[in-house]
């Protein structure tokens, strides 16, 4: 039994080598398969590929029984044709040696392109070269990421068979970047290398590290080196010239000014008011109306304070005059909304509203240089029921009215000169702007002015016309 099982096993490993070597003659036992059921299929590839015994099998089923391998291994290195044989074994210890041609084609199996080149500009030409083939690229690419590095498969369908290609989208490409002109580093902040560069360019994600450890606790100049990364690995290097600072600037508190309200109003004491630092982007506002008494006539201190992160400390104190209304609030505006409904509808835009505001003040209101300045509700009851006045009127009928219409609008008020004007600020959503129903003996329209427009119109008008403490006030846009 030991020696039958021995010949049995020793037999197979002989058939084995036999295969492996393709020697094509009889030994012992074994004997050539004669019609074994398996039908051969030339194939095409192209260059690079790996091809298998079984991928010379057209019915795959057919060999799942037998012992399939190539006498020499195919070199699908170089385009061209070659002979393949394939040993095919049985069970019964019969082998085989059948025929079959390889090509490989004179063609690109993979295709590259730099990341970042929008659209993915590939065609079959790209693959075919100089070589002519009845070809087309079967696969849409128009979806495919330009900008992300990788493979993306593909069809070419080349002389009527479909093979199988690919894209390759490579990043070879180092980051730019360019210097943040006045580069500044705080004594204290965590530096942020990336905070002191602009205008990264690159397919990829960038980083920004220091390429080496630097001292920001002393104040003074310093060339700082970068490094920049892409998630390719590409790196470039850059050199910027940074400014080290201790930081000693207080927070400047604008927008705050003395009110005068009437006895039984609420007062909004952050409406309008800003803080501008030179280091921190958001500091917090803190105002103190402990003083405030605003069901009794007097006139109240308030203390607006601010703190940076430095520890720079502002504060500006303002007064909230209270007084007795000499017109009462109810009497005000029922007679603004009487206006109102004849000059405004609800479809108006909030500027189309101010705008009619400015219209009928400036139209309905005759100069004659005179007015109560110790009471704007009652100078606004005066001017819409008498209407004549000063600037005083036209300025507190249009606080009145902007007021009932619900547009934010603040108080201002002639800085120098020999004699007072009055005016407003205000906002229908897109910023503040100066807003001035008074006439101007030039006939200029002043609605919705920028402070550089109010400055201009100064220079030419003289006498301080719209000279004013802008660091009380919110900035106008710029345009």
């Amino acid at each position: 039994m030991k020696g039958n099982g021995w010949h049995k096993n020793g037999l197979r490993y002989i058939i084995l080598l036999i295969m492996a070597l393709g020697i094509p003659f009889l030994l012992g036992g074994l004997s050539y398969l004669e019609h074994p059921d398996i039908t051969i299929a030339d194939q095409w590839v192209l260059p690079g590929d790996t091809v298998k015994p079984l991928d010379f099998i057209s019915e795959k089923s057919d060999a799942a029984s037998n012992a399939i391998s190539f006498r020499n291994p195919p070199d699908t290195s170089q385009p061209g044709e070659q002979e393949i044989i394939l040993i095919i074994g049985d069970s019964s210890k019969r082998y085989v040696e059948r025929k079959a041609r390889l090509t490989v084609l004179d063609a690109r199996s993979t295709v590259s392109r730099e990341a970042g080149t929008s659209p993915l500009d590939v065609t079959i030409d790209d693959f075919l070269g100089n070589t002519h083939y009845d070809a087309s690229l079967m696969t849409d690419i128009s979806a495919k990421d330009p900008a992300k590095p990788g493979t993306y498969p593909v069809k070419l369908k080349i002389d009527g068979r479909v093979l199988d290609a690919g894209i390759k989208v490579v990043d070879t490409t180092p980051p730019t970047a360019s210097a943040k002109e006045d580069a500044i580093i705080w004594i204290g902040d965590e530096p942020k290398a990336k905070a002191l560069v602009k205008d990264i360019a690159d397919a990829t994600a960038v980083t920004v590290r220091f390429r080496e450890e630097y001292d920001f606790t002393t104040e003074g100049e310093q060339q700082v080196a970068l490094v920049l990364t892409d998630t390719s690995g590409n790196e470039s290097k850059l050199t910027v010239p940074v400014t080290v600072r201790k930081d000693t600037e207080p927070p400047v508190i604008s927008g705050a000014y003395n009110q005068q309200v009437y006895i039984g109003d609420t007062v909004s004491y952050k409406k309008g008011v800003t803080i501008t630092d030179n280091r921190d982007q958001d500091v917090a506002l803190n105002v103190n109306t402990s003083q405030v008494n605003l069901k009794q006539e007097g006139t109240y201190p308030v203390v607006y304070y601010a703190e940076d992160a430095a520890g720079n400390q502002a504060a500006k104190e303002i007064t909230i005059e209270v007084r007795k209304a000499v017109v009462s609030a109810e009497q005000a505006d029922k007679l603004c909304d009487k206006v109102l409904k004849k000059i405004t509808n609800p479809d108006m835009s909030q500027k189309d509203k101010a705008y009619a505001i400015y219209q009928w003040t400036n139209e309905n209101i005759r100069y004659t240089g005179d007015s109560d300045k110790s009471d704007w509700r009652a100078e606004a009851y005066r001017g819409i029921t008498k209407k004549h006045g000063d600037c005083f009127t036209y300025f507190s009928v249009s606080k009145a009215l902007l007021t009932g219409a619900g547009i934010d609008n603040l108080d201002v008020t002639r800085a120098g000169g020999r004699t007072r004007h009055y005016w407003s600020l205000i906002n229908c959503g897109d910023g503040w702007y100066h807003f001035d129903s008074s006439p101007h003996s030039d006939g200029k329209e002043t609605f919705m002015m920028t402070d550089r427009e109010v400055d201009e119109y100064t220079r030419k008008r003289g006498k301080n016309y719209y000279s004013f403490d802008k660091s009380q006030y919110p900035r106008t846009p710029e345009h």
